[in-house]
């Protein structure tokens, strides 16, 4: 069913395209302002688009928008981190998020085979990873860092020494 009624393109999405889709599809919206950077250093970023809409096989319709996303980015050699991988809630359990991966496999293993290849994945996606041979770290601990949340860090330490003191 996916293979005919919907087509993946290598290209990056509009920045309003990319929050919303974030956004719909359960994933964190990301600061707008700080997107089109975002974007702009891609390894690569994977799309899919309706067939039925689309002008011809690598041309979105008029006003179409993308259903799903994938994107890779880091120092295009050694180092990538997989993100973004997004469908939108009407279009999952079609086998978009596995198409979405299959192409960014395909890319890394063509254009930076000797990669390693990181991810976060969100508590829904847990099961697709491992069909495209990625491994649980442990014994190691996946960590982040994030300063946007850094005023609710810094209440939350201030907290903290102020009940043990």
């Amino acid at each position: 069913m996916a293979d005919t009624h919907y087509i993946i393109l290598e290209a990056l999405p509009t920045p309003q395209v990319y929050h919303d889709l974030r956004k719909v599809a359960g994933l964190t919206p990301p600061p707008m302002d700080a997107v089109p950077k975002a974007l702009a250093n891609s390894f690569v970023c994977f799309l899919a688009y309706e067939r039925q809409h689309m002008e011809d096989d690598t041309t979105p319709g008029l006003g179409q928008t993308a259903i799903a996303m994938g994107r890779l980015l880091g120092d295009c050699s050694l180092f990538l981190q997989l993100c973004d991988v997004a469908v939108h809630p009407d279009h999952q359990r079609r086998g978009l998020g596995k198409r979405i991966m299959q192409a960014l496999v395909d890319y890394v293993d063509q254009h930076a085979p000797k990669a390693y290849v990181s991810l976060v994945a969100e508590r829904q996606a847990q099961k697709l990873y491992p069909l495209f041979e990625f491994k649980d770290v442990q014994p190691s601990v996946g960590m982040f860092r994030m300063l946007r949340g850094r005023r609710k860090l810094d209440e939350s330490i201030n907290n903290e020494d102020a009940s043990e003191g």
